[in-house]
């Protein structure tokens, strides 16, 4: 699973960490700058995920599918892989979310079987 972020995470200069967060919040791999704190990304994934899938389940209908929050300067992207982890990547601000959002969804079908 690491090979599998770090190969996300030199899809784009624009992304400066990655990880596999279980629902209840546990870091199940990781590819992070070493100022980043582990527990501290799989606390908020878990919280954003939680209250996001939540939201559309009561207000929109169906599963939440992909997760941005857009900061000043950077973005937290969150899509779920499988039934029981999220993937988060962090990136800097910059102009090409959108293949990011896309590679962030093929990594995620790549790491289903090894969840």
């Amino acid at each position: 699973m690491h090979s599998l972020l770090l190969e996300l995470n030199q899809q784009s200069a624009t992304i400066k960490a990655s990880a596999i967060i279980s629902k209840d919040g546990v870091v199940m791999a990781a590819a992070l700058p070493h100022d980043m704190d582990e527990d501290s990304i799989g606390a908020i994934s878990a919280a954003l995920y939680s209250t996001s899938a939540r939201s559309i389940q009561d207000l929109v209908g169906g599963v939440v599918e992909q997760i941005m929050v857009k900061g000043s300067y950077g973005h937290i992207l969150m899509t779920h892989v499988g039934k029981e982890a999220v993937l988060t990547v962090i990136t800097k601000t910059h102009e090409e979310l959108e293949l990011i959002c896309l590679e962030l969804k093929r990594t995620a079908e790549k790491l289903i079987p090894h969840i």
